[in-house]
């Protein structure tokens, strides 16, 4: 049995596989062709039992394939895979953008500085790289020389040389308007 690498860009290539419809629970068995980075067609005389989202079995392979029923014709199915496979996935709400911009991440209460640089930022998070992030609290004041006043983040996750953050744009203003109190 061939692993989904093997089969690509082997066109005339069949291997059997078992397809679970995630949206039926439908099981069906049939093969696998025409298998690219982006796709393959399942051929299979119950192709039409397919809907939208599908799991594909190839061989005793312990884990499904994701993928995605774009058509279905008689007995083949015209499948298409995610964008980005497993590991490498992209789990977050926005876009980053990649900058490099110097970053000084503060503790206030203990008055610890760590300098780093932002590596990707978007409008509600941003990397950073630098050495010693794991002695920082959860909240943290980022300031950089490119912006007015300081900015509050906190750390969705970190390691010792980087760190996602979330920036909490309403809490500096939030502590500011308690030290000078409500505007008139």
């Amino acid at each position: 049995m061939s692993s989904l690498e093997e089969l690509r860009n082997q066109p005339d290539l069949r291997e059997p596989v078992l397809v679970v419809d995630f949206d039926t629970l439908a099981c069906i068995e049939g093969e696998i062709t025409n298998v690219t980075q982006w796709g393959c067609s399942i051929v299979s005389p119950d192709a039409t039992a397919l809907h939208k989202t599908i799991g594909i079995r190839l061989g005793a392979e312990k884990q499904l394939i994701k993928a995605t029923v774009t058509a279905v014709r008689g007995k083949n199915a015209a499948v298409v895979f995610p964008r980005q496979q497993a590991a490498g996935r992209e789990k977050r709400r926005e876009r980053r953008n990649p900058v490099n911009i110097p970053v000084v991440l503060k503790d206030n209460k203990t008055g610890t500085e760590i300098s780093g640089t932002i590596v990707d930022a978007g409008r509600n998070g941003c990397r950073v790289v630098g050495e010693g992030l794991m002695s920082l609290p959860d909240e943290v004041v980022l300031e950089m020389v490119k912006f007015g006043k300081p900015m509050v983040g906190e750390f969705a996750w970190r390691n010792e040389g980087a760190a996602g953050l979330r920036l909490l744009w309403n809490a500096e203003d939030e502590k500011e308007e308690k030290e000078e109190g409500p505007a008139a």
